[in-house]
């Protein structure tokens, strides 16, 4: 809460001085009231850091001085207890601005404060903050700690596939090796980042670029040229601190050309929009260029001039830095302070409303576990009941089921029983039919040894009395195949059944099989078969085996099971 909150609710506490009811009525009211003060305030405020935000984004090229002054503006108006994505971006906006204007030393450390302030998950903005951060140290100096920056920024870009920023940090990569007197290297790196931005169409970029490689020497021609492109470019953009940098560079190039008079305008121009925006920086490499051409061209005293110059501009610069950065840790501490007591009133107040909300939590919690157990207890009696009158339910169904089970059952049972027994019925007749049929054979046999004996007259008769003997039999033997056929078709089912279970029975196996479950004996089966005993005993041993019987079950109960 600031001042003006504060003030608020001594006021309102002081003119109403009521009963207890009213006096807590009256509280309410004033933490309303302060609630929508507080979020009106806040609310403009982020709308004013915000619009500060863009314009000094809009300014940074163009006058750095002013783009520092309303980023820092927008940093005060920040809750800097929760920085959000605007304080961030003004704390870079601010740090760029300081690293233009030469005051290295403050701009490194905002842009660490930056990079506090950024979540580690937002690689893009730790990426830029890097770039930056290795720009400035480049400018003081410490190489390796700048490749070793401008390295890890590379690669974050490169992996999120951002060209604009590669094209940058190879710009940066340049400016590096140019420090480090490899121009030869450096250029490489300013020619790979001219090519990307002349890909993109990024003019700001290709300005800089231009720029950059004209800060050593080469080809004149060519490199004049590079920077009039450069210096048209930046004209259209307005950006005035680059202007001053590109006319700086164009005094350079002529100087390296030993056109010193052509230098001196070049230079006299750059003076103009360095003065303009207040680069001292800028002012101090303008002296140097004006000093080497005033050498050129014979002018000794004006050459000392500007070097005395450059060298007081110089100490001015470490003085104001040094000043610079006192006065920022002295504004930096008093801020915390305030931060502190201001965060302290905050988490008093917190905590007793905290203590409040837990005891009106509290309540509400217990009494909705009590409506939640009645509720539960009634639902749940619902659903015993629900799942009693189901169980029942289910339990008649399955009984009912059982019982059409048990009924079905007995009724297949009853047929199959009635089957057998016919079959069994027909089976025995079959069997008589034979053992009849044997006698018959054996009264022929003994016909024709009497046939033996008897005359030649006699003869003819006694054999057509055998003929008509033969001939009733034979017809009786067709009845007894038609009847054979029929048991055989009644039994299908268990035919099917045995091979299903038993497929490698031969049809022998199958048809005594079909006998015994019949209930005939093997005297039985031996007639019907016209087999001796002991060979259809040798068969129910041979069956046995192929249906893998052990030796102590009964093959007559096991095939009626079938």
């Amino acid at each position: 809460m600031n001042e003006l909150q504060i003030s608020l609710t001594q006021r309102i506490y002081q003119l109403l001085r009521l009963k207890l009811w009213q006096r807590d009525l009256c509280r309410v009211t004033a933490v309303i009231l302060l609630l929508c003060v507080g979020f009106k305030m806040e609310t403009a405020a982020a709308t004013d850091a915000l619009s500060l935000l863009k314009r000094a984004t809009a300014t940074l090229y163009t006058n750095p001085k002013e783009a520092a002054s309303l980023a820092s503006r927008a940093l005060q108006l920040c809750d800097m207890s929760h920085p959000d994505s605007v304080c961030r971006e003004a704390t870079i906006v601010y740090g760029d601005a300081e690293q233009l204007l030469g005051n290295f030393d403050l701009s490194i450390r905002i842009l660490y404060d930056a990079e506090h302030m950024t979540d580690s998950t937002d690689r893009h903005t730790l990426a830029r903050i890097q770039l930056l951060q290795g720009r400035v140290f480049s400018k003081l100096g410490d190489y390796a700690r700048s490749n070793e920056l401008n390295d890890r920024a590379t690669a974050t870009f490169k992996s999120l596939g951002d060209s604009t920023y590669v094209a940058k940090c190879y710009t940066q990569r340049g400016v590096t090796l140019l420090n480090c007197e490899e121009p030869k290297l450096a250029e490489l790196f300013f020619r790979k980042s001219l090519d990307i931005n002349r890909k993109i169409k990024n003019f700001e970029a290709i300005a800089h670029n231009l720029n950059n490689m004209c800060l050593y020497p080469g080809d004149s021609d060519e490199k004049l040229k590079m920077i009039d492109e450069a210096i048209s470019i930046n004209k259209t953009l307005e950006s005035k601190w680059a202007l001053g940098e590109n006319y700086n560079n164009k005094g350079k190039q002529l100087c390296y050309a030993k056109r010193y008079k052509e230098a001196l305008a070049a230079l006299a121009t750059a003076y103009d929009y360095i003065d303009e925006i207040g680069a001292r920086e800028l002012l101090c490499d303008n002296y140097e260029y004006l000093a080497i051409a005033n050498a050129g061209l014979g002018n000794y005293k004006a050459a000392y001039e500007d070097m005395e110059k450059m060298a007081h501009l110089s100490a001015e610069l470490q003085r104001h830095n040094s000043q610079r950065n006192a006065d920022l840790d002295l504004t930096r501490k008093r801020f915390i302070d305030q931060q502190l007591a201001a965060e302290k009133q905050e988490k008093d107040y917190q905590i007793k409303l905290l203590h409040r909300n837990l005891w009106i939590l509290f309540a509400g919690v217990v009494v909705i576990v009590i409506c939640g157990f009645f509720y539960y207890k009634s639902s749940q009696h619902k659903k015993n009941i629900q799942l009693l009158q189901a169980t029942n339910e289910l339990s008649e169904a399955e009984k009912e089921v059982d019982r059409l089970k048990m009924r079905q059952q007995q009724l297949e049972l009853e047929n199959a029983q009635i089957m057998l027994s016919a079959s069994r019925q027909e089976l025995t007749g079959f069997a008589a039919f034979l053992k009849s049929r044997n006698e018959m054979m054996e009264k022929i046999k003994g016909m024709l040894k009497e046939g033996y004996k008897l005359p030649a007259d006699a003869m003819v008769p006694h054999m057509k009395k055998i003929a008509a003997l033969i001939s009733t039999y034979a017809s009786h033997d067709n009845s007894s195949q038609t009847m054979l056929m029929k048991v055989e078709e009644r039994n299908k089912g268990f035919i099917e059944s045995l091979l299903s279970k038993h497929p490698n029975l031969t049809k022998g196996e199958r048809n005594l099989a079909l006998l015994i479950r019949g209930g005939l004996s093997s005297k039985e089966i031996s007639l019907l078969l016209g087999l001796e005993a002991k060979t259809v005993n040798m068969n129910r041993y041979r069956l046995r085996k192929a249906l893998d019987l052990p030796q102590e079950a009964d093959l007559e109960e096991y095939l009626g099971k079938i």
